[in-house]
């Protein structure tokens, strides 16, 4: 019994052994393997911080709506801004015959844009600046505003913070002074400053529809945005239809110059929107007054994605074109100009490509 006893010790001592060594690796590795982990903690944990950082949505961007929680009344706002800067002389005081009126919703810094405007489309048709106050350097901005209307005549500057969500009240602002100011005008043509306006192709347009009421790049059967992160964010307190049958974008259209007063009178009847074309030319025109939207693709809220003068011909009008861009496209623009004022065939076939797919 004891030779068995002592035989199977003998035998299981190595076993033993082994044991404990691997239970001494296992302890040394266990022992690495937890001080790993904790040297790597810190970096764990930044990379984790980083990666939710990435994923998280920013806060949407500012928007300062509070003041249409106090009224919505466009006669209360309008009532309240003064005229800060006007010409003292313009068009509407010399010509008794205005087929179109060209006025660009302008921002006070955008001082390349319109002396790029100045030299080349605001030549073939009187067309004024509109714009509000700098939100943060008002005073010093509406000196170099004040000067440059000295120097040409066709700045009107509102005592308003100008930014996006006041595009409203800019363009009643502009009704207005239309209005008062200049009621000989056939048509009244709305625009921005970064749209490029082909003075020959808009005419023709104007030709092509004598008696339209408002005429414009018509958007048909959308939905008001309620997403915040979107720039045309209209919060529900704000508007509670979410469907809009037709609008005219905003980045330029016509007004029949028989309507402007109207149409401005009837807005005072219309709470306020803070997007602008949803709030003219659907709310107040077509909705309240049942005026009728004319579409006309010429009059776009898009631009060729190439910049060759004959993919601009077609166009009335383009967006989203460079001050450089203008200058670029100009001169070829006005010698296709010339040879369309002498009855001759420019640009044939073109027109093909002015078809929205094309346009971006």
């Amino acid at each position: 019994m004891w030779m068995l006893t002592n035989h199977t010790a003998l035998c299981w001592a190595p076993k033993i052994l082994v044991l404990k060594m691997v239970r001494r690796k296992g302890l040394v590795l266990g022992m690495l393997l937890l001080t790993s982990m904790l040297a790597a903690l810190p970096a764990g944990w930044w990379l984790a911080r980083t990666v939710s950082r990435g994923l998280m949505l920013p806060a949407p961007p500012p928007r300062d709506l509070t003041h249409y929680m106090r009224t919505k009344s466009l006669r209360d706002y309008l009532l309240d801004i003064d005229i800060l800067v006007e010409p003292a002389r313009t068009s509407c005081d010399t010509l008794s015959n205005i087929p179109v009126l060209v006025m660009v919703t302008s921002a006070p810094m955008h001082f390349d844009y319109r002396n790029v405007i100045r030299k080349t489309w605001a030549k073939y048709q009187p067309t004024l600046f509109i714009m509000g106050l700098h939100r943060t350097h008002s005073e010093s901005i509406l000196g170099g505003n004040y000067l440059e209307s000295k120097q040409f005549n066709d700045i009107l500057v509102f005592d308003f913070y100008d930014q996006y969500q006041n595009l409203t009240l800019k363009t009643a602002l502009m009704l207005k002074w239309a209005s008062e100011k200049c009621p000989q005008a056939k048509f009244l043509f709305k625009t921005d400053d970064d749209v490029l306006v082909n003075p020959w192709m808009l005419q023709r347009v104007i030709k092509d529809h004598p008696r339209a009421q408002l005429l414009g790049y018509s958007i048909n059967k959308t939905k008001l945005h309620r997403d915040e992160y979107n720039k045309y964010y209209v919060p529900r307190w704000l508007a509670r239809d979410d469907f809009i049958p037709q609008y005219l974008s905003g980045t330029g259209y016509l007004i029949n110059g028989a309507y402007i007063k109207k149409i401005l009178q009837t807005a005072y009847l219309v709470p306020m929107v803070n997007v602008e074309d949803v709030y003219i030319t659907y709310l107040v025109a077509k909705k309240t007054l049942n005026l009728t939207l004319t579409h006309d693709r010429r009059v776009s809220p898009m631009r060729p994605w190439v910049t060759f003068s004959c993919l601009y011909w077609h166009l009335a009008a383009a967006h989203s074109v460079r001050p450089s861009e203008i200058l670029k496209i100009w001169p070829s623009l006005k010698i296709i100009g010339k040879e369309y004022n002498r009855k001759k065939k420019v640009c044939f076939g073109y027109e093909f490509f002015n078809k929205d797919i094309f346009l971006y």
